[in-house]
């Protein structure tokens, strides 16, 4: 009430102005009719003193008569207007008064309700709030738990599986150190394996020869052993994220290959779905099967891991979304050895996710593979790794490959794998393939790179860069330099139309870029517009 007192008091004065204004108003009309009075008895005296004095005198008797009579009229008549305005105003004043009051007095309770329902509603909002940030706090609180706990097991397990792994060389050291001690003969080197012949004469006077040689044998038979299961014929690399849906068909298919000596290394690279409970599951059935779990850092950083923990002679790697024929890896292994090759690679069956059916995907046709040298052994001297398809899980390789030129998966980018494909096919000497199709990749499937068409295709070009410094490396840039060209604008061209259009401007950016960073000579160019009529106005 307050408020409404002080306006109350400022509409009066605001009123009171009004009321002093209109008075000076009628006040300066008074004088100023008095000034033209004057003045009209100025002219009038003039003219009649100038003129006729008597008419003059009878002039001005009159006038002085009637502009009393005039001003006395307008003096009374201004008079009762002043006052008719302030009474109107004095009324105006406490009408308004009334009216702010009975509007104030009407609206207040429901100014006060709508006030404290907006409050409640308020208060009922925040507290939705702060019970949706405790429940989300709670469920963050059991996720972390959940994942100390995780990490907990992972780190024991971890600690476990590197403990296993050192127990056979600390068995082989110490049980030569007791063959040496006990028999006082010369270790024989790691890669061969030790018989009866190598055993030197025993000199133990508490067993007889025999007993000794025959422990000396069991021993040596305990170490070739060992030796052979800390180097398996195969190492198989898994990367695994969120597949938990295929991940048991493609381990089944691993498990029950025909090569019974392989070891299956899978890398959990921060699944949120079900593969972690598989790969452990399995682990635990299959003691060639070794899991790792990370924390997700792609495909390329995984297999990367894997091939740090291979011992096997040689090398595969499957999609955990594929699956292998029962033969695959025996057959390419024997290859190797029967043909003494860097690189055995078969031929690529399909199976069409979507539409439930086998089929080859469009790029592992078999017209794509005509040119490729059959029954031969051959090298990228003999054909061009751009002229067949390019993928890195139809082939066995040797890990001396790997070890020998350190080749690795390019990291945080997609289509990681071209290093390691191009990597090995340019540096392999002896590579050999066939036409049966071990290999059963699945595509159309919903989550893959080449399904989604997003921004990740856009890590195409920055592979083409890792692809170009890899044959300067090799020296095979200059004689290869044609066909990665065509390879690299058809690929550019080709994932341009695929991507989805919201990163259609960012991918067309890149790839000008891409394909001026190229330099391409003047013939280059017209003999790629010749295949590709669109690159002319891209060059523009």
């Amino acid at each position: 009430m307050e408020n409404n007192y002080e306006q109350y008091i400022k509409l009066e004065k605001k009123f009171q102005e009004e009321l002093n204004t209109q008075k000076r108003y009628y006040e300066s009309e008074l004088e100023l009719l008095k000034s033209k009075i004057e003045y009209e008895k100025d002219k009038i005296r003039i003219e009649y003193e100038n003129n006729k004095s008597d008419e003059i005198q009878s002039l001005k008797a009159y006038y002085d008569v009637k502009n009393t009579e005039d001003m006395a009229k307008q003096k009374s008549y201004y008079l009762n207007e002043l006052d008719s305005q302030k009474k109107w105003f004095e009324e105006e004043i406490k009408r308004k008064q009334k009216e702010t009051e009975d509007w104030h007095i009407n609206h207040l309770k429901e100014e006060k309700e709508a006030l404290i329902k907006y409050y409640e509603g308020e208060l009922s909002k925040k507290n939705n709030e702060i019970k949706a940030f405790q429940e989300k706090f709670d469920a963050q609180t059991a996720k972390y738990n959940e994942i100390e706990d995780s990490l907990s097991r992972h780190i024991k397990q971890q600690q476990e599986y590197y403990e296993n792994q050192l127990k056979p060389f600390k068995k082989v050291i110490n049980l030569k150190k007791k063959l040496k001690n006990k028999l006082n003969f010369q270790n024989t080197k790691s890669s061969g394996q030790t018989n009866e012949k190598s055993l030197p004469e025993v000199k133990d006077d508490k067993k007889s020869e025999n007993e000794q040689k025959n422990e000396a044998v069991q021993i040596l038979q305990i170490v070739n052993k060992t030796q052979v299961e800390r180097q398996p014929k195969v190492s198989v690399i898994l990367p695994v994220y969120n597949v938990g849906k295929y991940l048991k068909q493609s381990l089944d298919s691993l498990i029950n290959q025909t090569l019974k000596d392989i070891e299956i290394i899978c890398v959990d690279d921060g699944s949120t779905d079900e593969s972690y409970d598989i790969l452990e599951e399995y682990k635990s059935k299959d003691d060639r099967i070794i899991v790792i779990h990370k924390e997700n850092k792609g495909t390329g950083a995984a297999r990367n891991d894997g091939l740090r923990l291979a011992k096997g002679e040689c090398i595969g790697f499957v999609d955990p979304d594929d699956w292998v024929k029962p033969n695959m890896f025996e057959r390419l292994y024997g290859l190797i050895k029967e043909k003494n090759l860097d690189i055995a690679m078969c031929m690529p069956d399909g199976y069409d996710e979507k539409n439930d059916v086998y089929a080859p995907f469009p790029y592992f046709v078999d017209e794509n593979w005509e040119s490729v040298i059959d029954d031969r052994v051959f090298n990228w001297r003999d054909l061009s790794p751009f002229k067949y398809p390019m993928c890195v899980w139809n082939k066995l390789y040797t890990k001396e490959l790997f070890d020998k030129n350190n080749i690795d998966f390019a990291e945080g980018l997609d289509f990681e794998d071209h290093k390691v494909i191009f990597g090995t096919l340019l540096t392999a000497q002896r590579i050999f393939f066939i036409r049966e199709k071990l290999y059963v990749y699945r595509y159309n499937r919903e989550g893959s790179v080449l399904t989604d068409n997003n921004r990740r295709l856009i890590d195409h070009m920055e592979i083409f860069n890792i692809v170009e410094k890899l044959m300067k490396e090799t020296n095979t840039f200059n004689v290869l330099r044609e066909d990665f060209l065509t390879y690299k604008i058809h690929n550019v061209l080709y994932y341009y139309s695929m991507i989805k259009n919201e990163y259609k401007e960012e991918y067309y950016q890149n790839m000008i870029k891409c394909i001026k960073d190229t330099n391409l000579t003047d013939e280059e160019c017209k003999k790629l517009s010749g295949k590709y009529p669109e690159l002319v106005q891209l060059l523009k």
